[in-house]
């Protein structure tokens, strides 16, 4: 069984489109919150919690709409396909 290239690619970019932004996000919160605590000497879970909330919540306010329009692009190409790949399994 061989799976299109666009599969593939197009999975790995979906992927890339929909968790890269909100693991950026948490990594620099997270080193900000860790610079923070270190330089205050203050170990409160809230530090870091509470930045990484606000961020993930603003960038899905902004970018969500970006996010949802990526996989539901790569669904309906997906989708539109399944025919195609399941003809050129039972040809084979």
């Amino acid at each position: 069984m061989s799976l299109p290239d666009w599969y593939r690619t197009g999975a790995v970019w979906a992927f890339l489109a929909l968790a890269g932004p909100p693991l950026m996000v948490c990594l620099v919160l997270g080193v900000a919150g860790a610079v923070v605590q270190t330089a205050t000497q203050i170990r409160e879970a809230a530090i870091a919690f509470v930045p990484k909330a606000i961020g993930l919540l603003l960038l899905f306010l902004l970018g969500g709409s970006l996010m949802l329009s990526v996989a539901t692009r790569y669904a309906r190409h997906v989708f539109d396909a399944v025919p195609g790949i399941v003809h050129g399994l039972n040809d084979g």
